[in-house]
């Protein structure tokens, strides 16, 4: 699984801003989208609900959030055990 999808994914959970979470990673605002629709075909569950003027997240996206917080800090403790 692709974990800088999973970073961009957690920023706009907590941003509800896929363009402002994208922004954060160096994304334009169409690659942050294309990535997270990429990761949902991944999973097999659309993680937000998505309008014109708003963002929230889907009831499976709340219940996949803590996983993937979990899997980012799994990898940050990681590279810090190797010295990055």
């Amino acid at each position: 699984m692709d974990t800088s999808a999973l970073r961009l994914f957690v920023l706009a959970a907590d941003r509800l801003n896929i363009s402002a979470a994208g922004k954060l990673l160096g994304l334009t605002p169409s690659m942050a989208s294309a990535r997270l629709a990429k990761l949902e075909v991944q999973v097999g569950a659309d993680l937000f609900h998505r309008t014109t003027r708003k963002v929230a997240l889907s009831i499976e996206g709340t219940e996949f959030l803590p996983y993937a917080r979990e899997i980012l800090a799994q990898e940050d403790a990681a590279l810090s055990a190797l010295g990055h």
